[in-house]
């Protein structure tokens, strides 16, 4: 047995003469001039190693380097490409002889990468592959392509520390991207390992700060991503948002090119909820999207430090909708309460789909100011400037408190029916109240036309004609009425009311008009009359203007409306009376005359 002693020995012997060969005699450095000229040779780009190339041993044998740059084409600034200021590379001697690749250690510290796009459309990655040397390649000298589940993966140490992307477009602010912190430890095919980072993206003026923390699963054949217990926090800076939280499991099935992600719980500052994302990119990408939220109040995310030269750039810019041409969506969306242009909502149901730009709301409902609202519509965004359609039917609805809330206007109350179609193109505000063209009807019942008294005002000019005092009642000034119905017709930003009637305890009113929604004024010639019972209101049992019919005038605006009675009328009432009363008494005494001879 001695010869195996000895033989062993000579191994033994072999493999440290070998060690001491490669660690102390074997200069990694000797090849660095041969490196950085084959480099060069490929892509023309100058590679600089400023510190040494050396071995490391413990836990596993690997190569270390440090100070590494790699240049940026001649003619880009910053002049560097890729600057690493140390890596750390180990794996497993014993597997590498199978063919099985495990990297027991990968550490990167201080990385700096400058992508640079230049006006002329040069970017920093061109010429980093050879196209001739592919071309010239002989085709049996290609490197066969590996069965899948041959080899498998095995990473004991990932750890990436201060990497920073800059995305750099000549004439643009840079964008720029900072890994603090990636880990990933005991990974294998099929086996859970966790991960987690730490990341911070910067597009001026905006921030966003994220930290992340999942486990991590690849299938044998590395066409599997898994990601499960996936937490996102995300924090905004110059941003209407301020945190996003999301609990997450995140699956991509990379063969399939389909990304599934399911929502468990989602926080948007004071918003919570839940939903998933799917979404399948083998050719057009292909979204699914279905969100459940809590309370939604927007009139936190709309911005008002916007400057006078900003505001008058957007209002005079169409919206860019072409991106909604890249892709098809079908989204669907239920939020609990939602508060909106100062309106309030409650359980809203939306479903909506993208087809390359042509948008259909299938169905949107929602309860509003204790009734309901029910709308579909169509946009077409394949064409600038975009079109749409709608149809929309409201019904038991508030209506004082909704205008109140939507546009500050306290002019009407009652419960109001409301039926409206139309159409238009342009998303500008000026041009989309210009552009729309609707039609509908109306019809509120059990309502009170607001800052004015319409009978207590016929009074007053009446009494006005006939020198007595006027009322001096200081009730809410008020018109009561039971109904009040019409049909409209909106062409050119003036809505055209042709059939306005009222029916009221007091009076009745009828007529046409129009409003002005670019300037807000209103114009309605309308025709009032007592009726001939006036209790209330001022009024008494009979009264002698029964009947009698006198037009009113509205004008002013939708936020100061003003009322005005035609008196001409009136005296030419109080005249026609008269002369009536005159011809009786004439009459009479003729009578008396003719009577007694």
């Amino acid at each position: 047995m001695n010869w195996l002693k000895w033989l062993l020995a000579a191994v033994v012997g072999l493999i440290a003469v070998t060690v001491f060969y490669l660690l102390v005699l074997f200069d990694l450095n000797d090849f660095k001039a041969e490196i950085t000229q084959k480099v060069e040779q490929q892509t023309g780009r100058q590679l600089q190693i400023a510190g040494d190339i050396g071995w490391t041993v413990y836990p596993s044998l690997g190569l270390s380097l440090s100070d590494v740059t790699l240049s940026n084409p001649e003619g880009f600034v910053p002049e560097q490409m890729l600057e690493v200021s140390k890596l750390v590379a180990a794996v497993a001697l014993m597997p590498l002889l199978n063919k099985d690749l495990q990297i027991q250690q990968l550490h990167m510290d201080g990385v700096t990468v400058n992508l640079v796009t230049a006006k002329n459309g040069r970017t920093s990655m061109d010429g980093l592959t050879s196209d001739k040397a592919a071309a010239s390649a002989p085709a049996e000298t290609a490197t066969p392509v590996t069965a899948p589940g041959s080899q498998q993966l095995k990473l004991e140490d990932l750890s990436i520390r201060n990497l920073q992307l800059n995305m750099i477009t000549e004439g643009s602010p840079t964008q720029s991207l900072a890994l603090k912190s990636f880990n990933l430890t005991d990974f294998k095919a099929n086996e859970w390992a966790p991960l987690d980072f730490e990341l911070v993206v910067k597009s001026t003026p905006t921030q966003l700060e994220v930290k992340g923390s999942a486990q991590l699963q690849l299938s044998n054949n590395n066409q599997l991503v898994q990601l499960k217990d996936f937490v996102l926090d995300t924090e905004f800076q110059g941003l209407p948002l301020k945190q996003l939280l999301l609990e997450t499991d995140l699956t991509v099935a990379l063969d399939k090119k389909q990304l599934d992600w399911q929502w468990q719980k989602l926080e948007l500052d004071d918003i919570k909820g839940s939903g998933q994302l799917a979404v399948n990119y083998a050719k057009q990408a292909v979204i699914k999207l279905d969100l459940k939220l809590d309370e939604v109040d927007t009139a936190a995310y709309i911005t008002e430090n916007t400057t006078t030269a900003e505001a008058e750039a957007a209002a005079s810019t169409e919206p860019d909708l072409t991106a909604l041409r890249q892709f098809d969506l079908d989204l669907t969306l239920a939020v609990k309460t939602l508060k909106a242009a100062g309106l309030h909502t409650e359980n809203l149901q939306l479903s909506l789909s993208n087809k390359a730009g042509l948008v259909h709301i299938q169905n949107a409902s929602a309860d509003l100011y204790d009734g309901k609202v029910v709308a579909k519509a169509t946009l077409d965004a394949r064409k600038m400037p975009v079109n749409y359609s709608f149809t929309k039917q409201l019904s038991g609805l508030a209506l004082r408190p909704m205008l109140i809330d939507g546009a500050d206007i306290d002019l009407l109350s009652g419960t109001a029916k409301l039926s409206i179609e139309g159409k238009g193109q342009s998303l500008l505000s000026e041009q989309l109240k210009k552009n729309l063209l609707a039609n509908g009807s109306f019809e509120i019942t059990d309502g009170s036309l607001y800052g004015v008294n319409i009978a207590q005002m016929i009074r007053n000019a009446r009494a006005t004609l006939k020198n007595e005092a006027q009322s001096t009642d200081n009730t809410e000034q008020k018109t009561d009425f039971s109904s009040l119905t019409g049909s409209f017709n909106l062409t050119d930003g003036v809505l055209t009311n042709p059939d306005l009637k009222m029916a009221a305890p007091l009076l009745r009113l009828s007529g046409k008009g129009s409003a002005n929604l670019l300037t807000e004024a209103l114009d309605y010639q309308l025709s009032t009359a007592l009726v001939n019972t006036s209790k209330g209101q001022g009024g008494k049992e009979k009264d002698d203007l029964a009947g009698v019919e006198i037009p009113l005038k509205i004008s002013g605006t939708m936020q100061e409306p003003k009322y005005s009675l035609d008196t001409k009328a009136l005296f030419e009432t109080q005249l026609k009376d008269k002369v009536e009363t005159q011809k009786d008494k004439l009459k009479n005494k003729l009578l008396e005359k003719l009577g007694g001879l």
